[in-house]
């Protein structure tokens, strides 16, 4: 399975220009800010609540490893083999086991994980009422299994003093609750049609938008390339369906003859190199260009991970002159 690895967010208070939202309690890097909107929707919970366990747990990274007694912890939300194989079965003897580094996939499954676990939580209080775990707040409670296993939050309140200071880092967004103030049916982008967006969420509204998505059937649904081509085919602008990978559509581009380089415009594809900006190793990555905006930075629609829908990132000016992205006009 090929696996594109992008950037973005959405936390819980008023959208902003640019279609986002800024973050009450948890400062998030832009890179993470896509993560930590996908887990947030996958999960139910509140984007502070996941940025904050996403800085705790990996600052972010997805790269991270910790080798623990469980035979090892894996990216944003330093989840171990069984933990994924409960969320995600493909792949989950490999290693790493597949998609677990992938920072969208990861945020997509890691929130499936959370709700599920949540889920589970309060069925456990609800079988122990009368024990003083069960006196929690539903997200303190999850903090200290997710830390600590069930048996620990069981003898709450003696949990071991490493969960303790987990807990401690973490309160402030579990206090902070809420939800991004994003409206419904928003749109963004200077293109003809705009992006229509999700409700709470940077995620592109695909039906609404009327993205052509159906007519893309030379590359994968839910791969950077299969949105870049519906989008591209959606404002008029030219895409061959055999382009290759990420990382190759600037060579076809310019072998079929699409103008590329010099300075970036509205519609462009933007192809980038392998590794930059979270781009696979293997395979690149292509983007769309929906504004530029004055001070010189872009935001782009794209999909990957072999999620079936697109959401929005930011570039400053100095990612998205980098020679590592070439623009197809």
């Amino acid at each position: 399975m090929v696996f594109s690895l992008l950037l973005w967010f959405i936390p819980t208070v008023a959208v902003g220009d640019d279609g986002g939202c800024e973050a009450s309690v948890i400062e998030v890097p832009d890179e993470a800010k896509p993560w930590v909107s996908e887990a947030a929707r996958s999960s139910g919970l509140s984007a502070d609540f996941i940025a904050a366990i996403m800085k705790q747990e990996s600052g972010f990274r997805p790269d991270a490893y910790a080798d623990d007694s469980n035979g090892g912890t894996w990216g944003l939300l330093q989840m171990n083999r069984s933990v994924w194989r409960g969320v995600h079965p493909e792949g989950a003897d490999q290693t790493p086991p597949e998609g677990i580094t992938a920072p969208m996939v990861h945020a997509h499954y890691g929130g499936i994980y959370l709700k599920n676990r949540l889920a589970g939580i309060k069925q456990l209080k609800a079988a122990h009422p009368g024990m003083p775990f069960a006196e929690l707040d539903d997200l303190t409670a999850l903090v200290i299994a997710h830390n600590a296993g069930e048996s620990n939050l069981m003898r709450y309140p003696d949990i071991p003093n490493t969960t303790k200071r987990y807990l401690d880092n973490v309160k402030p967004a579990i206090d902070a609750g809420g939800g991004c103030s994003a409206t419904a049916g928003r749109t963004i982008g200077k293109l003809t049609p705009p992006l229509v967006i999700r409700s709470g969420t940077l995620n592109v509204d695909v039906a609404a938008t009327g993205t052509p998505v159906g007519k893309i059937t030379t590359y994968a649904t839910g791969q950077c390339t299969w949105w870049a081509a519906a989008r591209r085919l959606q404002i008029g602008k030219p895409v061959d369906g055999y382009m290759g990978d990420g990382w190759m559509w600037a060579s076809s581009a310019r072998k079929i003859g699409y103008p590329t380089g010099g300075g970036i415009q509205l519609g462009d594809v933007a192809s980038f190199a392998k590794g930059y900006l979270g781009a696979s190793a293997d395979y690149g990555h292509v983007a769309i260009v929906e504004e530029i905006k004055d001070d010189g930075s872009i935001v782009v629609s794209e999909s990957g991970g072999g999620l079936p829908y697109a959401w929005l990132r930011t570039l400053t000016k100095e990612q998205a002159n980098n020679p590592s992205i070439t623009y197809i006009h």
